[in-house]
């Protein structure tokens, strides 16, 4: 890792020609050419976040309860209109293609 001559900071990789590596640096922009052989092959950039200043995020799918039994026998009264519905509109369909 090297760093800027101007002001200090992390020279990063820009570029790369004829074994050469242009770095720029994070900071300022300053640019310096420097052999490859020069610069470790590999950038590890790595931040590390205190345990307490992480942040748990989570979501609830669904609650897991039983439905209540009022609730069991409103859907049932909402699918039997419907299925009522759809056997008059099938019917009509029916007897309206025949003539």
């Amino acid at each position: 890792m090297q760093f800027c001559p101007k002001c200090g900071g992390i020279m990063m990789p820009a570029g790369r020609s004829d074994g050469k590596i242009m770095l720029k640096c994070t900071r300022c922009g300053h640019e310096m050419v420097v052999e490859a052989a020069a610069v470790s092959r590999d950038f590890v950039i790595e931040t590390r976040v205190p345990q307490e200043e992480r942040v748990i995020t989570t979501s609830r799918v669904s609650s897991g309860g039983r439905r209540r039994a009022r609730d069991l026998e409103e859907w049932e009264q909402e699918r039997e209109e419907y299925r009522e519905i759809l056997l008059e509109q099938l019917q009509q369909e029916l007897e309206g293609g025949e003539e």
